[in-house]
Order: structure tokens, then C-alpha cells, then sequence
């Protein structure tokens, strides 16, 4: 089952990558008709952590091969809310781990006999479930979280001004009409991931000067090329 589940989902997601479909529409794609299929068999089919973070790797690749994700981007930002900066895409292993958390919370609670003997076969432990309510809320904080404490892909984001309207700040992310290579291309450059001189110097240690070639007094970062 898990190959034939493999094996499908990697279809769709090529097929919804290969569409005609705006930036935020093949992102939504993804989410309802390709990562679902993991949903029916989570708590039934028993997933591996790397199993899963394998397929996950395996989707970023498949991405950047159809254009829909920069090779230098940001991971954790492909996973944040479109409007709170990132793109929404939902992972396997996030699904995978919610559904299971949310069919134990409904077994813990169930009122039928035969659930309530799955329930203490299974010895979950009703506290414990009840704390994890909240998971998803938790793993999207945490995904965002990690975005921004990164020191070159976190910059924008952490340089933007309290007064700044974060909803309009984020509408090209969540009410454009971009095509998806051009979106992966912008969020690149938000995350410093575009080779400019300052990366080159800094990161790939080729290039002779950090500044600007027009300006000559400023690092070359995206901020200043803009």
C-alpha cells in the first residue's frame, strides 16, 4: 500500500506541476489532491519518520525540476501560511503526524464500546492527547519560527518594520495571480538566496569584492539591488 500510495501521489504532483495553474492555485493543488491521499490510510498504514521526510525531500526535488521552487530557497518558508509570508504547502509527514494525532483524540473520546476497546488496547493516554490538540497550530509556529531565525533567509522578514501592514505586505503571496516560477524566483531573492556578489563572497568564497559594481560603497545584497 505504501508504494501504490507513493507511486500515485508522485503522479498527481506531476501532473498539477505540469498544469497551467498559477503560482498560489498549484500550491492549493497539491494540498487537496495530492498530499490528501495520505490522509485516508494515517493510523492505519504504519509510516517511518524517514519514509516520510523522504517523500517530502522528493517533492522539493520534483518542484524545482518544474520550476515551482528555487534550489537555494528556504524549506521551512514552503511550509508557512500564505499569509504570513510563505507558501502553504503542506507537508506529507505534518499530514501524516496530524491525522494520526487527531483519530487517536477521536478514539480517546468515543462513547461506543468497540472504539473504547480499541482505545484501552491501544493504551492511549487521554492527557497526553488532549495537550496535543493543538498540534498544527504548533508545527506551523514552528516552521515560521525556524524561517526567521535563519540568519540570510530570515532577514526580510526580520527587518520589516512593526507599523508595516503584514496582510498587504504578503497579498502578492495570497491574491496574485503569479506564475508559479516567477513566485519561487521572488521569494529566492527575499531569502538572499540569489547569487549576488555579497552571497558569492560570503558563501561561495568566489568573488573578489562584496560591493556593489555600480555604487562601489555598499554590499551587493538584494535589499541594494532593488
Amino acid at each position: 500500500m505504501k508504494e501504490t500510495i507513493g507511486k500515485e501521489y508522485k503522479r498527481r504532483l506531476r501532473l498539477i506541476l505540469r498544469s497551467k495553474l498559477n503560482g498560489k492555485n498549484k500550491i492549493s493543488a497539491v494540498n487537496t489532491w495530492a498530499v490528501a491521499i495520505f490522509r485516508y490510510g494515517a493510523g492505519i498504514i504504519q509510516w517511518k519518520e524517514n519514509e516520510l521526510k523522504d517523500l517530502d525531500r522528493k517533492t522539493r526535488k520534483t518542484m524545482t525540476m518544474y520550476g515551482a521552487f528555487h534550489p537555494k530557497s528556504d524549506v521551512n518558508r514552503l511550509y508557512v501560511k500564505r499569509k504570513e509570508g510563505g507558501r502553504g504547502l503542506i507537508s506529507v509527514e505534518r499530514c501524516v503526524k496530524e491525522e494520526e494525532n487527531s483519530l487517536k483524540i477521536y478514539i480517546s473520546n468515543s462513547e461506543e464500546k468497540l472504539v473504547k476497546g480499541v482505545a484501552k488496547f491501544e493504551k492511549l493516554d487521554v492527557s497526553e492527547l488532549e495537550e496535543s490538540r493543538d498540534l498544527k497550530a504548533r508545527n506551523e509556529q514552528e516552521e515560521k519560527d525556524r524561517w526567521i531565525g535563519k540568519r540570510m533567509h530570515g532577514q526580510f522578514i526580520r527587518d520589516l518594520p512593526e507599523a508595516v501592514d503584514k496582510e498587504k505586505t504578503w497579498q502578492w503571496l495570497s491574491k496574485c495571480d503569479l506564475k508559479v516560477g516567477t513566485e519561487a524566483l521572488i521569494c529566492a531573492a527575499q531569502e538572499q538566496s540569489i547569487r549576488t556578489n555579497y552571497v558569492k563572497y560570503h558563501i561561495d568564497k568566489t568573488a573578489e569584492s562584496p560591493l556593489c559594481r555600480l555604487c562601489g560603497q555598499k554590499v551587493a545584497s538584494v535589499q541594494h539591488i532593488v
